[in-house]
């Protein structure tokens, strides 16, 4: 017979693919958009859960990106979310580069106004407002940033408020919280001052500051949203209906007229030329891993889709992956964005 007339094995994926805590927050949340009569936004961010796209610059795995066909932008979206952050922190790294001295400043709302989140938000940005026109020590030291709001809650203790910033420090030495000195560690004079203006404007004490270190625009991108895996729908609601619209990443001082799109959470049109798309996320899992082994050039985004919480992914204990250097456990892990914690990334 013809070779040519032989039908070749098609070959089965090895892998069940399931979704993790991400993709099931979502859903949740769509519902209890519903649930505050708001159908159309919940509809879109249903859509949205439905179709995800592994895209990534060639060549460069790190620059990954899993993008919605039909992106609901919400701010509550947990897949939009972590679509955002990956691009913020690019973006703060690029103005990173460009400054004198860059540092990381992290400051804090005070213990008041932690029952309403409404309130919260409100009170802490007027605080800041305040801050950022004080001459004594905000205009005196900072020629420019970008601020990241991030909002925690916790049972007992409830909303607290606070940023994370990269700022353009305007001295001629690194900062740190402790300064040493002869007879040992005293708190710098940056940051005892910083501590006197924070409490002037209504904020509270607790602050950082200190040099970038590799990696910060993560740091300060990572989330805006932080609380627990159990919180309750009513405290889902609230977020639900007093986050909506509330800007959360503005840039300031030098900062403003930079090269970088005044979006810092989308792609420009030029960027979206660099990045191929490899399919849907489950195809590329479906490619990755086939009875005959696995495409190494695909393996790392699947791996990035399961660290992130997108996907779990199931073998089902078949023979090609026993013993093999990629377990089903290893690809299964939880890291530092599931476990206790359930982020909405970038509100």
């Amino acid at each position: 017979m013809c070779e040519c007339a032989v039908k070749k094995k098609k070959l089965e994926s090895v892998v069940t693919v399931k979704n993790s805590w991400r993709l099931n927050k979502l859903f949740r949340t769509e519902k209890l958009i519903r649930e505050v009569d708001q159908d159309a936004r919940a509809k879109r961010m249903g859509i949205c859960g439905n179709t995800i796209f592994v895209k990534a610059k060639k060549g460069e795995p790190s620059s990954v990106l899993f993008q919605p066909q039909v992106r609901c932008k919400d701010r509550v979206c947990p897949v939009c979310n972590a679509y955002r952050a990956s691009i913020l922190s690019r973006r703060v790294e690029e103005l990173g580069k460009d400054m004198q001295n860059p540092h990381l400043l992290t400051i804090t709302a005070s213990e008041l106004n932690r029952s309403s989140l409404k309130t919260a938000i409100q009170c802490y940005k007027k605080s800041t407002s305040l801050l950022k026109k004080e001459r004594s020590w905000w205009k005196r030291y900072i020629r420019g940033g970008v601020e990241h709001i991030e909002v925690t809650y916790k049972e007992g203790t409830g909303w607290h408020v606070h940023s994370h910033m990269l700022v353009d420090l305007a001295v001629d030495r690194k900062v740190e919280n402790m300064q040493l000195r002869d007879n040992g560690m005293f708190l710098d004079p940056i940051k005892k001052d910083l501590e006197h203006l924070l409490s002037k404007v209504g904020l509270g004490t607790i602050s950082d500051i200190r040099p970038v270190t590799e990696g910060y625009g993560k740091e300060i991108s990572k989330y805006s949203m932080k609380f627990g895996l159990d919180i309750s729908d009513e405290r889902l609601k609230e977020i639900i209906v007093d986050m909506k619209g509330k800007r959360m990443v503005s840039k300031f001082g030098n900062c403003y007229g930079k090269s970088i799109d005044d979006d810092m959470e989308e792609l420009s049109q030029e960027e979206e030329k660099e990045y191929v798309t490899f399919g849907t996320l489950k195809g590329v899992v479906y490619k990755t891993f086939k009875e005959t082994g696995i495409n190494s050039d695909l393996a790392s985004y699947v791996l990035e889709a399961v660290k992130i919480g997108l996907i779990e992914i199931d073998f089902a204990g078949h023979k090609l992956f026993k013993g093999s250097d990629i377990e089903e456990s290893e690809l299964e892990r939880e890291d530092e964005y599931s476990g206790d914690d359930y982020f909405f990334n970038n509100v």
